[in-house]
């Protein structure tokens, strides 16, 4: 194995000292993106086809934390549907380069986010199994303040988890899932219960009415479990955060774009920054929104 001594050495060639320094320089390439994986926190984002528009923003902002990432992807490449591709389906290169780790399920005939959301946490989580924290958000969202991302171990304490809001919602909590922010210990407790009450589907008839949906359901473990809940301050606008605001804002200034794309365009109300959409994948709504 060549080493830098070796670039030292007066009796080595100066065509083999280029050969060297072409391998160590390799070594060294990947030692930037390895040691990453040393840092006691991971970033799980999730995404599907159809946030392709927002992803590359999202992995953009995440990835100036300085901490791995980890894309979890929702599979659209149905086996009943060979007409289906790769480039219809799949993030653009450019997008799958700043990518530390690529987790994708099996495709799921749910008719829903709920089915193959929980896929992605459950395999995800355990693909970070070296880190102590994990944090989790939709992968149309962005961080405008990533400097401040370590501020997170402030706010969740000694707690287990710090959710992007969490409501009491007259009795059936909700524990918003949009960005949560975990010791990874406390996640992979409560996947396990979310899998004991979901799969197979008699379990989820049974819990249905009782749970809800994933922010139902992750507010039901964390209370079974005595998971430790770190309340925010402020909790976002609602929990589709289609409005800036929230505690989360307000340190890290975390924002959904997807969502405040949705009500601006069907409101007709002020757009997010043109930086944040990716115009491959915009069709004839880029036009409108660089028109407004």
């Amino acid at each position: 194995m060549p080493t830098f001594a070796d670039l030292e050495n007066p009796s080595i060639t100066p065509e083999d000292k280029v050969l060297i320094q072409s391998v160590l320089d390799r070594y060294m390439e990947c030692d930037v993106w390895a040691k990453k994986a040393l840092k006691n926190t991971g970033i799980l984002l999730t995404s599907h086809p159809g946030n392709r528009a927002f992803l590359k923003a999202s992995i953009e902002t995440h990835k100036k934390t300085g901490y791995w990432i980890v894309l979890g992807y929702d599979n659209y490449l149905n086996p009943k549907r060979p007409d289906i591709t790769y480039e219809q389906m799949f993030p653009a290169r450019d997008v799958m380069d700043m990518v530390d780790t690529f987790i994708m399920p099996y495709h799921q005939t749910w008719g829903g986010v709920l089915y193959p959301y929980f896929w992605i946490l459950k395999f995800g989580i355990a693909a970070m199994s070296g880190f102590e924290y994990i944090y989790c958000a939709n992968g149309d969202c962005v961080l405008e303040k990533p400097e401040n991302f370590n501020q997170l171990f402030d706010l969740l304490g000694d707690n287990d988890i710090f959710p992007i809001g969490y409501e009491e919602n007259g009795g059936r909590p909700i524990l918003n899932t949009t960005g949560i922010f975990a010791r990874r210990e406390a996640l992979l407790k409560m996947m396990d219960h979310f899998e004991q009450n979901f799969i197979p589907y008699k379990n989820y008839e049974r819990t249905c009415d009782l749970m809800g949906n994933c922010e139902g359901r992750m507010a039901v473990a964390a209370k079974d479990l005595g998971i430790k809940i770190a309340i925010p301050e402020k909790n976002p606008f609602n929990t589709q955060l289609h409005r800036k605001g929230g505690t989360w804002f307000d340190v890290l200034g975390f924002r959904h774009i997807h969502a405040e794309f949705g009500y601006a365009y069907k409101h007709k109300k002020e757009f997010p920054e043109l930086k944040y959409f990716d115009e491959r994948y915009m069709n004839s709504e880029y036009e409108k929104i660089k028109e407004y």
